[in-house]
């Protein structure tokens, strides 16, 4: 072989081997984003939208308000950044009410993301929100259960806690992210924190689930307790691990005591990740009862308390208190513990909530991710009105739940991705030296 031809083919090896680990390198060799976008904090006037870039840079998001025939002259909002960094919240300010969007998210050597929001409105008009969670830990269901949220075009999604399986693990995190894209970049996200993002007591999980969720400020701990309104619906979002004995347990009394002030016909609900009633493994969550909390949600008339927790779907009364729990995002499912006069309707099952409100009823109903219907009731201000019943018969296996991450074996081979570059590359190098070699 001539130096010439020897050149050229160790030329052609080095091609070959850049080739082959540019498409087998993990994703952040691609100038696009790391995680998002994804929209919090709505508004009548204004949302927060957050992503994160690979590398430190600055981000700027552009929105155009929409009407029939697509862009409206007019009206553009723009964000930017003021800083280098990853992770950015762009507040969007001055938006119309009850608006829809769509956005840009550009940066320098950053691929354009885009999606669609819609501002909320200022009067009592028809809407629909989506709840579900208890999405960690198993890959398959859980982007199941976001696609079929995805299709239900929801003005925004409520999360009912446990969006990761170690709140500690950043890798759960870009897992998460990456999972729920399609879906957080078309609807805001409101979640409460779960046991699986705090993880251990004191530890960085709580500082995780803090920088990715940004709320209006007011609430006893920051971005872990908020307030949420939209149209004639209320939400008080509570972190279900706060100590109920002091300034949580006043927080609580006295937003739902002003909510029902300003709103005496508004529709009032309060979201936490353990809820007073369940009849899951883990059962009612007796701090907040103890703390006085079930007494406070009933003297306020808070028409729903809606948690997740135990991986199921109940619906239920207990003598004016009002409960659904949400827990079948993607985790693996619970058995039910015992019969309780207070349920009205429980299934073991992967699904969704979805939720129509209007001035005087609100339709719920619970479906599995091939969309077939588990259960549908209609609550007013006294009470549900049941128009089917979910079926009570267990999962085929069960799950002891813990309220420290578990190490479940996950039921899909979704591991192998992450191990697929570092193999394909290693081999393209072996190949290239041996080639250079002869």
């Amino acid at each position: 072989m001539t130096l010439v031809s020897r050149s050229v083919s160790r030329l052609s090896g080095a091609v070959w081997f850049v080739t082959a680990w540019s498409l087998a390198a993990p994703s952040w060799a691609i100038d696009r984003l790391s995680k998002g976008p994804w929209l919090m904090d709505l508004r009548t006037d204004g949302v927060v939208v957050m992503a994160e870039r690979r590398r430190p840079g600055r981000l700027e998001v552009r929105a155009i308000p929409q009407g029939p025939g697509g862009d409206l002259p007019g009206g553009e909002v723009t964000a930017r950044a003021g800083v280098d960094a990853t992770l950015q919240e762009l507040t969007l300010s001055g938006l119309r009410p009850g608006t829809r969007y769509r956005y840009e998210v550009t940066g320098t050597d950053v691929e354009m993301a885009t999606g669609t929001f819609a501002t909320a409105p200022t009067a009592a008009t028809p809407f629909r929100f989506v709840i579900y969670g208890d999405t960690r830990s198993q890959p398959r269901p859980h982007a199941a259960v976001v696609e079929a949220v995805r299709r239900e075009g929801a003005e925004f999604v409520v999360h009912t806690g446990d969006l990761v399986e170690d709140g500690r693990d950043e890798n759960d995190w870009q897992q998460f992210f990456a999972i729920e894209a399609p879906l957080l970049r078309v609807a805001p996200f409101v979640p409460v924190i779960g046991n699986h993002e705090i993880a251990q007591p004191y530890s960085n999980g709580i500082d995780n689930y803090r920088r990715y969720v940004h709320v209006a400020p007011g609430g006893p701990s920051e971005e872990l307790d908020s307030t949420l309104r939209y149209g004639n619906t209320r939400f008080l979002l509570a972190n279900s691990y706060d100590d109920w004995s002091g300034d949580a347990r006043d927080w609580i009394d006295r937003e739902l005591a002003r909510a029902r002030r300003e709103g005496p016909n508004d529709w009032l609900f309060v979201v936490m990740h353990w809820g007073p009633r369940s009849s899951g493994p883990h059962g009612d969550n007796e701090l907040v009862a103890q703390a006085g909390v079930d007494a406070i949600l009933r003297r306020n008339h808070v028409d729903l308390v809606i948690s997740g927790h135990d991986h199921a779907y109940e619906r239920g009364d207990d003598d004016g208190l009002r409960y659904i729990v949400s827990g079948g995002g993607g985790a693996p499912l619970y058995r039910r513990r015992g019969e309780r006069p207070m349920t009205r309707a429980f299934a073991a099952e992967h699904h969704y909530v979805r939720v129509e409100v209007d001035r005087d009823h609100v339709e719920f109903t619970a479906l599995r991710t091939d969309g077939s219907t588990i259960d549908r009731a209609t609550l007013r201000h006294d009470g549900w009105a049941d128009t089917t019943g979910a079926p009570h018969a267990p999962p085929p296996t069960e799950r002891r739940p813990s309220l420290a991450p578990t190490s479940e074996v996950p039921e899909d081979w979704t591991w192998l991705w992450k191990v697929a570059p570092a193999v394909l590359a290693v081999g393209a190098g072996a190949w290239w030296l041996r080639r250079r070699n002869r």
